[in-house]
């Protein structure tokens, strides 16, 4: 992270770092089926359910403790979280990929295109889910107004997003391993995730940031923090998510 960046973070003005999106950007097959992470790893996406689920418990059980009722996944992807959440919930997703939206409609009732296209009534949801979609939106103000309005008066955000301002983003700067996605053009801070929300009328119950529950929580990570040269990886910081509701402006 470069001093240039972390001084638009500690404005009170900016919320986010603008990147320019990619002309190469598709989020069809070769998105959501056979990829290679920042590590170099080939991996099939269409067998990760489990390990996806498993990489959501926390958000999952967040979402079950609520009184059942009607929740939009945006950017719901291939429908995972979706396919965790008891039959007591009705579940809709919304997801840009054609590729994605066919698999994810086994799950729930998957409106293929932007969220407002799906034209969703006022207040119609009890929860809204943004987990990793507003780093690739190029306007989240837009996004983030459109949750809001279709949320109810009492409704639930859980919002999840890399903190580019993460002790691991500072270490390694352009070798963060959150930059190596092209399709991340918009980049929030924990503190501008914060002020974010705030301003847009929600109010924050907690924040967690998760790690040392997970997979990723290994010997073999920690010892790659020492070494700054090279792609960073999974730590703590790295990944946020927001738990809050719509509240008065």
């Amino acid at each position: 992270m470069t001093p240039d960046m972390r001084q638009l973070y500690a404005s009170e003005k900016a919320y986010y770092i603008s990147r320019t999106p990619s002309q190469r950007v598709d989020y069809e097959e070769s998105y959501w089926h056979i990829v290679r992470d920042p590590d170099g790893c080939v991996r099939d996406r269409l067998k990760e359910r489990q390990q996806h689920v498993a990489d959501l418990k926390a958000e999952i059980e967040y979402i079950q403790r609520q009184p059942s009722g009607r929740i939009m996944d945006v950017g719901c992807g291939l429908g995972f979280l979706l396919s965790a959440l008891s039959d007591e919930w009705e579940k809709y997703g919304v997801e840009i990929s054609r590729f994605a939206a066919k698999q994810a409609g086994r799950w729930g009732k998957i409106f293929c295109g932007q969220l407002e296209d799906g034209a969703y009534p006022d207040g119609y949801f009890d929860v809204v889910v943004l987990h990793h979609v507003i780093e690739h939106v190029e306007k989240p103000e837009d996004l983030v107004v459109e949750v809001r309005r279709i949320l109810k008066g009492d409704g639930k955000l859980v919002l999840g997003t890399p903190d580019f301002d993460s002790g691991a983003a500072r270490l390694f700067g352009k070798n963060y391993r959150m930059l190596c996605d092209d399709t991340h053009i918009s980049l929030f801070s924990s503190d501008s995730m914060h002020r974010f929300l705030r301003d847009y009328g929600f109010h924050i119950e907690r924040v967690d940031y998760p790690f040392f529950e997970t997979r990723h929580f290994t010997k073999a990570n920690l010892l790659r923090m020492f070494d700054n040269t090279c792609i960073s990886p999974p730590f703590y910081g790295n990944f946020m998510t927001f738990y809050a509701y719509k509240g008065e402006k």
